[in-house]
């Protein structure tokens, strides 16, 4: 019996953890990799003393050691068990999936599948490296003295010979009986003689195995029952009308697998076709005793009793679980489900099932959400071709099509749409020259690309359906050789148009439209691709709001994906008092996005005047990335903004000597003093302003979006104060301590758990120039030292931003350690558990399908939704 395809293969949208060491993202061979052009020559020397890279962690570093190198380098954080992701030197990525896992994980290391059986010390018989650890019993008991006696033997008589998966996972094929010790050979187990004449065989199957008892010799009084007990824990078996059996989740009612009704076929072998010429249907009953099934079959006695039957006879039940993953074959007369067969077949054999030419087609689906919305430039489907019916070369075709499932018969047909791709590719072990065969399927790529579709459908059909010439048998998904069906895509992605627009300074808004008091104000958005890697220019169309006329069309420069793309309106363009629509759209060097971004509004008056507290808004504004603008909140009487976070509540007090508290959902609430402020906050778009004209400095505070807060103080001439002193709010028994990078962390009463940091304290001139600035401690109060001088271009603005980390994940460490290991997240792992917030907020946000956020001064960028999701299947 087989069983098989749990969905081992995850599509992950595209993206990558930042560049944070070389060792984690290509090897200790190389240096790390940052945005420093410098970097390339540092890798090109690294060739010249290191091994060539073959395999880098993020999509980054591998397209930029592939263009250095000029040869292809895996991507491991998009690694499946199906999938591997190439970057190639010319800056696309290629990913290359099998329809059946071809690795596993074990151990936390990848290995490849190798499911041949080898005997254990105990005796025990188990598969090498199988998804599903699959086990075979050894020799013990007393052998039946019959296939009735086996069949007939009290349950009690029964022990487990197969079992895969462990746990609730887990599915055990019984005998009743004793066994013999097995003769191994490869992904092949045989008991001989398990009953007298009849030997029991086992074959691993790439995912599952597959039981058959092989007849030599006309069984005693022509009967050959076989009963098989099944422990399912947690499924529910049910006979269907056409003899297959379902088995569904008890708690879900989700069908999870299906067992086609059994066939059997003797010896006799069409040598042209390689089909079996004498089959027949295997009645079989049902029933389940709470997690046990047993299964009896009962094989035709004319059957094996008519002298025209060749033995041996294989009588062969098989079970397929289903997955995303799917492939099967259809053939005229044949009434039952293929999806388990090793085989996938095309074209006529040449012979009837009464009436009806056993004419065959093949349907297959394949994951295609890893290209979605992807620009494929290449497309290749390829398929083992061991048996052909001749050695002359003959058409077959494949075409789009509806998705097949266990129900598709050659009477059921998924639709077949359109003709893709025709080959006359021939191949056959019988012509010594057995191998692959390809079709290039790229414009069909193309079609599952733009339509964002996470699965696509083939079917394969002969061209001539009537030439027996064009008879092909290929591997399918259920093969232990490594010559399974592989769809290769090469692709490139389209920037995104740009999301978070914004006009300014002081880039603040009413009623959601934007106020300028210049005739060459800044425009800005951040910028998106899902190749992070690219460059991405920006592109500005204004409008004029009252009659839609196109005022101006002009460019930002290049920028990383991610970060903020900005340009001057340039002189000239707009007049006074109007109010303007603009969009943007992006081009990332090679590719435009698809159309334009939503539209903003901004309105220009010369003559404004902004208050104290918008100026201050605008100098604080100015220096953060778009992205960094605080998102909204709400106020009351006692606080002036309340941010509801990913992991908690901000508070920010309106009174400028309280303190600014973070209460995440599991912890007790760390808080910080506002700092230099004077006068009572002022709440402008989310941001908490303390602003006084006559004070040489004023205090922005403003809540973030991964839970934490940041207070910048505008320091607006050179009268003001160089140190900048807080009192930090802690829970009972903890303790400041600043860290080397020159950030600070509150350490609890385990130093290795931090329960809050406060990252490097960074500031900036008018002109964008860093200011030199660092941290002190005094007992519980936070310094911020800012070193302005005489030539530093005022207003100066200082961050110290901090976030507290979430118990519940700090107590996950080790858990989150592993889980990064296994995603291929190396340098994260080093991380935990003092950036397991940081862990914990992406996640979140990637469960949402939110972009994952970028912690400024923290020791690490984005973490991508790819990696994400990997980390929220691992932890989950």
């Amino acid at each position: 019996m087989r069983t098989s395809r749990r969905s081992y293969s995850r599509s992950f949208a595209a993206g990558s953890v930042s560049v944070l060491t070389a060792a984690a993202l290509l090897g200790s061979a190389l240096p790390a990799i940052a945005d420093d052009p410098a970097d390339e020559e540092a890798i090109r020397a690294s060739r010249l003393t290191g091994p060539p890279v073959t395999e880098a962690v993020t999509a980054e570093s591998a397209l930029l050691a592939a263009r250095v190198g000029d040869r292809r380098v895996e991507v491991l954080d998009r690694r499946t068990e199906t999938s591997t992701t190439w970057a190639n030197p010319g800056g696309t990525l290629t990913v290359e999936q099998a329809a059946g896992p071809v690795r596993m994980i074990r151990d936390g290391k990848w290995v490849d599948v190798d499911a041949d059986f080898t005997r254990r010390a105990d005796g025990s018989v188990r598969s090498k490296a199988h998804p599903e650890g699959l086990e075979l019993a050894g020799a013990g008991g007393t052998r039946a003295r019959s296939a009735s006696a086996a069949a007939d033997a009290p349950a009690s008589r029964a022990r487990d010979l197969v079992t895969l998966g462990s746990g609730e996972q887990s599915l055990s094929v019984q005998w009743k009986g004793g066994l013999p010790e097995p003769d191994l050979d490869g992904p092949r187990a045989t008991y001989p003689d398990a009953v007298p004449g009849a030997d029991l065989v086992v074959d691993a199957t790439r995912t599952g195995f597959e039981q058959y008892l092989l007849l030599k010799e006309r069984p005693a009084g022509d009967a050959a029952p076989m009963t098989l007990p099944l422990k399912v824990p947690g499924m529910k078996a049910a006979q269907q009308a056409d003899g297959s059996v379902s088995f569904t989740d008890k708690a879900s009612g989700e069908r999870v697998a299906t067992m086609p009704a059994p066939v059997m076929w003797d010896a006799k072998v069409d040598k042209r076709s390689g089909e079996h010429t004498n089959t027949a249907r295997v009645p079989m009953t049902v029933a389940q005793h709470g997690d046990t099934v047993e299964l009896r079959l009962t094989p035709d006695k004319k059957f094996l009793a008519d002298p025209a039957t060749t033995y041996p006879v294989t009588v062969d039940p098989a079970t397929d679980v289903l997955s995303v993953l799917f492939d099967t074959y259809v053939q005229g007369g044949t009434t039952t489900d293929q999806s388990a067969a090793t085989d996938l077949k095309l074209g006529w054999p040449g012979d009837h099932e009464g009436a009806t030419k056993r004419t065959a087609r093949s349907f297959m689906t394949w994951e295609t959400g890893q290209f979605a919305d992807a620009l494929v430039t290449d497309a290749q489907l390829s398929l083992y071709n061991y048996h052909s019916w001749s050695c002359e070369k003959r058409g077959w075709e494949v075409w789009a099509a509806d998705a097949a499932d266990t129900n598709t018969r050659w009477t059921k047909q998924p639709a077949m749409k359109s003709k893709v791709a025709t080959s006359t590719e021939t191949r056959s072990g019988s012509c010594k020259n057995a191998g692959w065969v390809k079709a290039d399927v790229t414009e069909l790529a193309k079609t599952w690309a733009s339509a964002k579709a996470a699965t696509g459908s083939v079917a394969l059909k002969a061209a001539d359906e009537n030439d027996t010439y064009a008879w092909k048998r290929f591997y399918s998904s259920e093969s232990t050789e490594e010559t399974i069906p592989r769809l290769s895509v090469t692709f490139n992605y389209r920037p995104k148009s740009g999301t978070n627009l914004q006009a300014g300074a002081p880039f603040s808004t009413e009623t959601g439209i934007y106020k300028v008091n210049s005739l060459t104000p800044t425009l800005r958005f951040t910028t998106e691709d899902t190749n992070e890697d690219d460059q991405v220019r920006g592109t500005f169309e204004i409008q004029d709001k009252a009659t839609g006329q196109v005022v101006h069309q002009f460019n930002s420069g290049f920028v990383p994906s991610g970060a903020t793309a900005s340009a001057k309106v340039p002189a000239g363009k707009l007049v006074n008092g109007k109010a303007y629509n603009f969009r943007t759209t992006t081009f990332d060097g090679e590719h435009w996005a698809n159309g334009w971004s939503a539209p903003v509004t901004f309105t220009v008056d010369t003559n404004w005047k902004p208050s104290p507290a918008i100026q201050a808004l605008g100098a604080a504004n100015s220096v953060l990335d778009a992205a960094d603008i605080t998102p909204a909140t709400s106020s009351d009487s006692r606080y002036a903004a309340i941010a509801e976070t990913e992991t908690g509540t901000v508070t920010v007090p309106w009174d400028p000597v309280g303190t600014v508290q973070v209460k995440p959902e599991d912890i007790p609430a760390v808080g910080i003093g506002v700092g230099a402020a004077k006068a009572r906050g002022v709440n402008v778009n989310g941001s908490v302003i303390h602003a006084d004209a006559s004070a040489p400095v004023d205090t922005v505070v403003q809540p973030t979006l991964d839970g934490g807060s940041r207070t910048l103080q505008v320091i607006k001439n050179a009268a003001a104060p160089r140190e900048y002193r807080a009192s930090v709010d802690i829970p009972s028994g903890s303790t400041l301590r600043k860290e080397p990078d020159g950030s600070v962390v509150i350490a609890g009463s385990d130093p290795n758990e931090p329960v809050a940091a406060i990252a490097a304290p960074w500031a900036k001139d008018a002109n964008g120039k860093p200011v030199p600035t660092s941290y002190r401690l005094d007992g519980k109060n936070l310094i911020q030292t800012v070193q302005f001088d005489a030539n530093t271009a005022f207003p100066v603005v200082a961050d110290p931003w901090w976030n507290p980390f979430s118990w519940k994940w700090k107590k996950i460490g080790k858990k989150v350690k592993s889980a990064a290991k296994k995603c291929g997240v190396g340098a994260l792992a080093a991380y935990v558990p003092v950036q397991s917030h940081h862990v914990s907020v992406n996640i979140q946000r990637a469960r949402k399908g939110m972009r994952m956020v970028k912690f400024a001064g923290g020791p690490w960028g984005y973490v991508s939704v790819a990696a994400a999701g990997c980390l929220v299947n691992q932890l989950s």
